[in-house]
């Protein structure tokens, strides 16, 4: 019955890789079915971001149908995204099935992420916790269970405890070996699954008691994948409580952990520890509590306020903790290598509020509280067993301090520090517990290839001190990040705390540069034609300054133009090219001032300026002036080519229709070829059309388009009267025929 306790941590992004914790650019998440009836709704993802804005992408990669998640965040700020109306997508059920149900998160700079269940009945939140993301970090290739064994699982709720495993690689072989039995798989038999990309499995325990849980089951893939543990509803009295949470791979767990007591007196608290090796010398307190073989699990009931757990081999150490008979539980990091430096925190409502602090000693002092002095190190108690290295506190805060639904800080400048916060009731609402801290680890990531002329960041994680870098071998840096051009081996020795060193190098390779041509020269075109600038050799992907995405580029006007040419290996290169433009030659066709003349003219003259390169007239002829007779279009064209080698072109058309002879007053359509037709001198085909009318007014004959057709019809000899009209209205004559025979 945990309602939210939203933490992030404010960590220094980088570009590469480096410290890998809680805050991440990726995230894989097999998301638990918690049952609807004790409440598996409503369910969101929170983030946070730090100095860098992010845009942030949820997706599920192995169902198409999903529409992904997009968002951007301010620096320094929060998001909720609610899955509710998702669940049926996302939960890792039914069990014994692979399902295509993997939750995926990226971003471009690193950002924190929870998965939150505020699992709620007739408006009260009654089954619920947060499953916090661990990036990178909780991605690996072996892992063991760290299950509570003390509580059952409510019957009347349908409550269950699950392993739930995503692969984040196509073809991922993994074998289970259970120490319990589940449904479909027998304890210590092991089995075999295979995952693609972002296919989630769930294995659910057969049975409710706590005794059976699957604590100590081991897990072996041979690509990475993140695991989840679900503990549904587990009873305490008359309550019972969702617990669960993402765990790490076996190479990230640790040897030296405190544990600080959250339930007071009711001394619920109970921590989980399971060996990863066999012979595992158990101690608390100096005292040697017991000795495991690998994947078996220890309980111990946590008496004092604090504890120091010691191992000789690395364990998980899994806290189930509570006020009164609310639960919650978390997985612990260990000591070495951990801690923060600042932590941010939301709080959600108004009940008891209890911070929990574990630090080193010469730390205590300087804590602030939303900038403020809040803790006096004469507060902190010594962890028994550590000679007082490391201390710890628990107390309650006064809620005007940290309001709710405001963002608070705790942080400590001088040293790092391991968060846990408690929040809620005994009966009723349900208690929140978050145990929060950077696990400290330094990874630079496999060797690198980049393109020449670019850059990328190596960060030696924020929270570790003391950055020594070299490259190839030569002293470098001291800073925590560095960028860098050049290929070769760079390496870097950090130091976190006290008593953790860390080092890790990596190597800068280049990718083959572009080093063929790109565009052609500067050239330059005629003004009325049209170019068309082509990359000169092929390349994986072009972007020109129009965003246009075509190898060839056609140009609108004389202008500079570039284009972003990316090859193969993703490198990218940018080249211009410079395209000016030439001058039309203006030609025109000089024509006789006198149309009728012209016209009437059996041969005329026509020219041109005499400053081109050539010409080209119809005719055929190559001077600038030419002397020519009539064409039946009365169409005369002129090509020429300037001294730029441009060309361009000029049309005369004269309309001679107009000018034709005199109609005559007289046909003899008689037969002997005399005089038979009513014949228009110089009358152009398609022109004229004629209308004949007798003397009674009376239209006789049409023709549109004449052309000397009429030779009086069948008409009697006589007077007539015609209209001959030239079709664009450009002339009109009428006059009297007589016709003899």
């Amino acid at each position: 019955m945990k309602k939210i306790i939203f933490i992030l941590f404010l960590y220094l992004s980088h570009l590469s890789s480096g410290l890998k914790a809680q805050t991440d650019k990726e995230f894989w998440f097999a998301a638990p079915q918690v049952s609807s009836k004790h409440g598996n709704s409503p369910v969101y993802l929170r983030f946070s971001s730090f100095e860098n804005p992010a845009n942030v992408e949820v997706s599920v990669p192995a169902y198409k149908g999903f529409q992904p998640i997009k968002f951007s965040l301010n620096a320094f700020s929060s998001k909720s995204i609610e899955l509710s109306s998702y669940l049926g997508t996302l939960e890792c059920t039914p069990d014994q099935i692979v399902l295509n149900k993997g939750l995926r998160i990226t971003s471009t700079e690193m950002i924190s992420a929870y998965y939150e269940i505020m699992g709620s009945n007739n408006g009260n939140v009654v089954n619920s916790d947060i499953f916090t993301l661990k990036g990178n970090y909780g991605l690996g290739t072996h892992f063991i269970t760290p299950f509570q064994t003390y509580w059952n699982n409510e019957a009347s709720v349908d409550g269950w405890s699950s392993i739930d495993i995503v692969a984040t690689e196509d073809n991922t072989r993994i074998t289970v070996t259970l120490t319990k039995d589940a449904f479909g798989h027998k304890a210590n038999s092991p089995f075999t699954i295979k995952l693609n990309k972002g296919q989630c499995y769930s294995i659910k325990a057969a049975s409710r008691l706590g005794a059976m849980h699957m604590s100590g089951s081991e897990i072996i893939s041979d690509k990475p994948i993140a695991v989840t543990l679900k503990d549904d509803s587990i009873e305490e009295g008359v309550s019972y409580d969702l617990a669960g949470d993402q765990i790490v791979p076996v190479d990230r767990t640790g040897k030296e952990y405190v544990i600080v007591k959250g339930s007071g007196e009711y001394s619920i608290d109970r921590a989980y520890i399971t060996a990863t090796d066999d012979s595992t010398k158990i101690y608390v307190s100096d005292s040697l509590l017991a000795t495991l073989n690998k994947r078996e699990t220890l309980e111990f009931q946590l008496i004092d306020s604090a504890a120091f757990l010691k191992s000789d081999k690395p364990v998980y150490v899994f806290h189930i903790s509570g006020f009164g008979q609310e639960l919650a539980g978390a997985l612990l990091p260990s000591l070495k290598c951990s801690g923060s430096k600042r932590i941010v925190f939301t709080r959600t409502n108004d009940e008891r509020f209890v911070l929990n602090l574990v630090t080193r000693k010469g730390n205590e002092n300087s804590f602030k509280l939303n900038g403020k002095d809040w803790i006096k190190g004469s507060d902190f108690k010594p962890v028994k067993g550590t000679d007082s290295t490391w201390l710890y506190y628990a107390g309650d805060v006064d809620i005007t301090i940290v309001p709710s639904g405001l963002p608070a800080y705790i942080e400590n400048l001088k040293g790092d520090f391991h968060l846990a916060t408690l929040n809620g009731t005994e009966t009723g609402t349900g208690f929140r517990y978050g145990y929060f801290s950077d696990y400290g680890f330094l990874e630079l990531g496999g060797n690198k290839e980049i393109c020449p002329g670019t850059q990328i960041s190596l960060d030696g994680g924020y929270g570790n001190s003391q950055f020594n870098w070299t490259f190839n071998n030569n002293p470098f840096s001291d800073k925590q990040r560095i960028v860098v051009s050049d290929s070769g081996t760079y390496k870097v020795e950090v130091t976190k705390g006290m008593d953790c060193k860390m080092k890790d190098s990596v190597e800068i390779k280049f990718f083959p540069d572009i080093t063929s041509l790109i565009l052609p020269e500067d050239t330059s075109y005629c003004l009325n034609t049209n170019i068309s600038v082509a990359t000169l050799n092929t390349f994986s992907s072009y972007t020109w300054q129009n965003k246009s995405t075509n190898n060839a580029f056609n140009v609108p006007s004389p202008g500079t133009y570039w284009v972003e040419v990316t090859n193969e290996y993703g490198c990218k290169k940018t080249d211009s090219i410079n395209v000016s433009g030439l001058a039309i030659p203006d030609v025109k066709i000089f024509p006789p001032i006198d149309e009728l003349s012209f016209c009437q003219d059996t041969i005329f003259t026509l020219s041109a300026d005499n400053n081109f390169a050539t010409y080209l007239w119809n005719t055929g002829e190559t001077k600038s002036t030419i002397t020519t007779s009539h064409n039946e279009n009365e169409i005369y064209w002129l090509y020429v080519k300037g001294n730029n080698g441009c060309y361009n072109t000029d049309t005369l058309k004269v309309d001679c229709s107009p000018y034709i002879g005199n109609p005559p007053n007289l046909i003899t359509p008689n037969g002997d070829n005399y005089n038979e037709f009513f014949i228009i001198d110089n009358l152009k085909k398609g022109k004229w059309d004629l209308e004949v009318y007798n003397r009674w007014g009376s239209r006789v004959y049409y023709k549109k388009g004449y052309y000397n057709e009429f030779n009086g019809e069948n008409l009697e000899d006589g007077i007539y009267y015609y209209f001959l009209k030239q079709v664009e209205n450009k002339r009109m004559l009428k006059g009297w025929l007589e016709i003899i025979r």
